[in-house]
């Protein structure tokens, strides 16, 4: 079995960014996980699989049940985890989450002053959200709670990553949490999603030395209707491995469509075959295959026997 899900409980958001793909998904595409699809994969995963990501291409905020889901899924001893834009947390949806067992929550804050968060979040309100997340903050604060565990996690441009004055919007920026701080701040560069969004370019490059992709061999990401994926960064589902609405998660996770993609990786045998060659994930600096900048929390979250 998977060590870690990717579980999309929906696949609506309430922003058009430009770094997300979301915008050009079709119109039929966006809908929720059903409850009953995603109790079955929550009961098959329970004892085994170790942790949930209970978001993907949506705004998991949005769907009407995420507090229920959350809490079956913490019921069953799986931990959870949400990555939202929080535009939509309010008191009541903090303190459900908090009460349900959310094991971690990432906030997706891409710009630490006004203009460059909404340049990038199209649709949002720079001093609302960061309200939002500074009422959560305080929240847990108040409940004398220590979880969920809180990252604000934030994309960065390379060619200002240590210029001065990106270095003091910074230290400005975090002055908000002074009185209630988040457990994590962490910087991210942008990904390509798989070669869809422009990028470093990885296909045909010769002398470009790429790595196994990890994902392939410790999770899967599943769509909200059901579709199984070998790789969260298969935004548009050119890899499906199986239907976890007729088949089990143990039959996808050791079928033959995801062992060929392994022995594809394995052998670094993908030119042509997979879309993965225009994934920059396989280009960056790794060790074991693990792009360094996400190294760390991949070794501390797999090391079950530390939980």
């Amino acid at each position: 079995m998977p060590s870690r899900l990717w579980v999309e409980t929906t696949s609506r958001c309430n922003l058009s960014c430009g770094s997300c793909l979301n915008r050009m998904l079709p119109p039929g595409q966006k809908k929720d996980m059903e409850i009953k699809l995603y109790t079955d994969i929550i009961d098959q995963a329970a004892g085994k699989v170790h942790d949930i990501n209970l978001f993907h291409r949506g705004e998991p905020l949005l769907h009407p049940h995420i507090i229920d889901m959350i809490a079956y899924a913490a019921g069953r001893g799986i931990k959870t985890r949400v990555h939202t834009n929080a535009v939509l947390l309010d008191e009541k949806l903090g303190r459900g989450m908090i009460s349900a067992g959310l094991g971690l929550i990432s906030f997706s804050f891409d710009g630490y002053s006004k203009q460059d968060y909404e340049n990038r979040r199209r649709g949002a309100d720079f001093h609302m959200t960061l309200g939002n997340i500074k009422s959560f903050l305080e929240l847990r604060k108040a409940l004398g709670s220590d979880m969920p565990v809180t990252v604000i996690q934030v994309m960065e441009d390379t060619e200002d990553l240590k210029s001065s004055e990106r270095i003091k919007q910074k230290k400005d920026f975090l002055k908000n949490f002074k009185h209630a701080p988040p457990d994590m701040v962490v910087t991210r560069i942008p990904h390509n999603w798989g070669g869809l969004l422009d990028g470093p370019r990885t296909d045909g490059g010769k002398g470009i030395k790429r790595h196994p992709c990890t994902f392939p061999w410790y999770s899967l990401t599943i769509f909200s209707d059901g579709r199984a994926y070998p790789c969260p960064q298969d935004f548009m589902g050119a890899i499906p491995v199986g239907d976890t609405r007729k088949e089990s998660l143990a039959d996808i996770f050791n079928g033959q469509r995801l062992r060929a993609v392994r022995r594809m990786f394995a052998s670094l045998d993908i030119d042509g075959k997979l879309p993965c060659m225009k994934c920059d994930r396989i280009i960056r600096k790794a060790v074991m295959g693990i792009p360094l900048e996400y190294a760390g929390a991949f070794f501390r979250d797999n090391m079950r026997g530390l939980h």
